[in-house]
C-alpha cells in the first residue's frame, strides 16, 4: 500500500528504494543533507534523476562509508560533470549513468516540434504550453 509521511526524515526512515525527481529551487538546495540521509533506513537505494543539486554529495559518501545508504544511483551530479577524481566514479556502491535521458531517435523531432507549435502560440498571441512556473523558483 501507500502512506503518507511525516517529512522527509519519515520518509527516508521507511523507504527501501527512493527516487529524487524534484526540482532545484533556493528551497530545494541539498534537501537531500547529511541530517536526512542519517535518518535513512539501513541500507536504503537512492536514486536521482532531478537534479544534482538537491542531494550534497559529501554527505553522500559518508552515509554511503556508514551504511546508511546501501546503493546510490546518480544521473545527475553537482557539479556535472564531476572532477575526473571524484571519489563517487570509484565507490562501490554508487552507480552513475551519463544523464542522457532525453537522447533518442525520437527526442529530437519531438523537441522541434514543440517548439514550433509554441512558436505559432506565442506569435498568436496565445498561452504557451509546457511554461515553467517561475513564481515557485524554477
Amino acid at each position: 500500500g501507500v502512506e503518507a509521511a511525516r517529512d522527509i526524515h519519515d520518509l527516508f526512515s521507511r523507504a527501501d528504494h527512493l527516487v529524487l525527481a524534484a526540482p532545484l529551487t533556493p528551497a530545494t538546495r541539498h534537501i537531500v543533507n547529511a541530517d536526512v540521509l542519517g535518518s535513512a533506513k539501513p541500507g536504503l537505494h537512492l536514486i536521482n534523476i532531478a537534479r544534482g543539486g538537491l542531494l550534497d554529495h559529501e554527505a553522500l559518501l559518508t552515509a554511503l562509508d556508514q551504511g546508511n545508504i546501501g546503493l546510490a544511483s546518480l544521473d545527475v551530479t553537482e557539479p556535472e560533470p564531476l572532477p575526473d577524481d571524484h571519489p563517487l566514479y570509484s565507490h562501490p556502491r554508487v552507480r552513475l549513468s551519463p544523464h542522457t535521458s532525453a537522447i533518442s531517435s525520437n527526442s529530437r523531432h519531438e523537441i522541434a516540434d514543440s517548439f514550433l507549435a509554441n512558436l505559432e502560440r506565442f506569435v498568436n498571441g496565445q498561452a504557451l504550453h509546457n511554461q515553467a512556473d517561475v513564481q515557485r523558483g524554477y
